[in-house]
């Protein structure tokens, strides 16, 4: 995964997370972000890692961003790692 795939991960993960009552609350009581934080700062480095990480803290959440995207359970993860500077993975 390139540095514009995790990007792109993170972006519908905000979108998902946005878009769900329960996950929203969730992510504003973790984090403090809430949904005019997470639009503004969409393309933010540190709002991106925000969310994947509150996706990440859980796994019921994870999985429901899982299954209503086409993204492998581990690919949240790795678009952690490559945003957070960590190496690129080879698809």
């Amino acid at each position: 995964m390139n540095k514009e795939a995790a990007e792109t991960l993170a972006i519908r993960a905000i979108a998902h997370i946005a878009g769900d009552d329960e996950l929203l609350q969730g992510l504003v009581a973790q984090t403090g972000l809430g949904l005019d934080d997470l639009r503004a700062g969409i393309t933010s480095n540190e709002v991106q890692l925000g969310a994947l990480e509150f996706l990440l803290s859980h796994e019921p959440f994870l999985m429901r961003f899982v299954d209503d995207s086409d993204y492998a359970p581990e690919d949240p993860a790795r678009a952690q790692m490559v945003l957070a500077g960590g190496p690129v993975w080879q698809d």
